[in-house]
């Protein structure tokens, strides 16, 4: 790795007012199957680097792998030719966070051999005839991120991560889709586990029927509450979208039921947590939703009074540094008024449960509007489930139809991570009254 303070002081030579680097050293193991067997094995050591100046009120940013000397010219350039602005932010100064225990010794000890094995005897146990395809992966990784500026901040962070997936496809009269995961920072993640539950899921929606279309009380998943939140009504939170004119909340809006808060809680030891964000500002939890009004946004340094939630991402792609930081939530926590699960499903006289969707994605973050396809998911009659429902969409607004009409989050929590954002979400199932069923 080139050392941090050395590119530093070449921005400077060259001419910036402030520099600031960003390094990422990942190595990691992975496997993937299809069928029971080995498609494909990575084993990797991956370094990226991100360099942003400050020069004459304007920044340049560039990202490298090797060449950082170009690199840096490059960010030079860019800021030279850029937009210019007064208030254009200085790089965060020596501020300590808050330290946290984010690595897991049991990772490196994690060969290929290990993940390829324990799949192995995972999928050997989906042997139902009736699951004609299933697809899972494993793979555990160590990360070092290291921040330094010419202002003085100089922030390092280790840590770890394992997870594990599997997605099953039965057939019978009709297909059925099933699919699990877990998250750790210590590989003691259950794959067995996983696999099982994949299976269990896609054997439930074998003969599914459509439901009837109307107004209903809708119990979500984990896993569905996550994906509508952080793509229908988080983007509305985040500062740029704030600052640019593509979020229409302002602090006090009543948009959620009076219980719910929204948290965002970086500080956490677990997969979601971090102590710095990717400007090397210390992280802070943020109540976004508190009483079910609006409380606070999320900024980086650029869009405003930060909150420690710069980070570099670009959507469908998951954490990288190829393109400047933009503020963003990464570890959620949902909580209101609870109630297990099973009581829950006996106090709804007609309506679904979730437990898996598609299109989420598309939801319009401006106006929170989503409509999503149920992929999995049980007709609930007189407080008991009667079976899988299939062809049917549920559609609303996130901040009038959703949030608004929560009753209840169940103690049964589960940790999910979005497949659009690099946001964690800490939510138990979520009992919504009145939601908009078409077949």
């Amino acid at each position: 790795m080139v050392e941090v303070h050395k590119i530093l002081k070449y921005a400077e030579k060259y001419g910036a007012q402030e520099a600031e680097v960003l390094t990422d050293q990942t190595r990691f193991t992975y496997a993937r199957f299809e069928c029971g067997e080995s498609q494909q094995t990575l084993v990797g050591d991956i370094t990226e680097y991100a360099v942003r100046v400050r020069v004459d009120h304007a920044l340049g940013f560039a990202y490298f792998t090797d060449n950082w000397q170009s690199a840096v010219k490059k960010a030079l350039s860019l800021a030279e030719r850029g937009y210019q602005h007064e208030s254009c932010p200085s790089f965060v100064t020596a501020t300590p966070p808050t330290p946290l225990h984010l690595s897991d010794p049991s990772i490196e000890a994690v060969t290929l051999d290990i993940l390829i094995s324990d799949l192995t005897d995972g999928t050997a146990l989906i042997d139902d005839p009736r699951i004609v395809a299933h697809t899972g992966s494993a793979h555990v990784a160590h990360s070092t991120a290291e921040i330094a500026s010419t202002s003085g901040a100089h922030q390092v962070e280790s840590s770890t991560l394992a997870s594990a997936r599997m997605a099953c496809r039965a057939y019978e009269t009709d297909y059925g889709i099933g699919a699990a995961q877990t998250h750790s920072l210590a590989y003691d993640i259950d794959i067995e586990g996983v696999c099982e539950k994949a299976q269990h899921d896609a054997l439930a929606q074998l003969g599914k029927e459509p439901p009837h279309p109307g107004k209903k009380q809708v119990i979500f998943s984990p896993r569905v509450c996550t994906n509508l939140l952080v793509c229908a009504a988080v983007p509305s939170f985040l500062g740029h979208n704030v600052e640019e004119g593509r979020s229409a909340l302002t602090c006090g809006d009543v948009v959620a039921a009076h219980h719910l808060q929204l948290t965002e809680t970086p500080l956490t030891n677990g997969p979601q947590g971090r102590s710095f964000d990717d400007e090397g500002m210390p992280s802070q939890s943020v109540e976004l939703i508190s009483d079910g009004s609006v409380g606070a946004f999320l900024y980086d340094r650029y869009y405003g009074q930060s909150t420690g939630s710069g980070i570099r991402y670009g959507q469908y792609r998951g954490r990288t540094l190829k393109e400047p930081p933009l503020p963003c939530a990464t570890s959620l926590f949902l909580q209101g008024s609870s109630s297990p699960l099973e009581e829950m499903i006996s106090s709804v006289d007609d309506g679904l449960m979730v437990m898996d969707e598609t299109n989420s994605h598309a939801s319009k973050s401006q106006s929170g509007l989503f409509s999503i396809a149920v992929t999995s998911g049980f007709e609930i009659k007189n407080g008991e489930i009667t079976g899988p429902v299939n062809r049917c969409m549920i559609s609303g607004l996130a901040f009038e139809d959703f949030l608004p009409n929560v009753r209840y989050i169940s103690t049964e929590r589960e940790l999910h991570r979005s497949f659009v954002y690099p946001t964690y979400m800490d939510t138990g199932y979520v009992l919504v009254d009145g939601l908009r069923i078409t077949a």
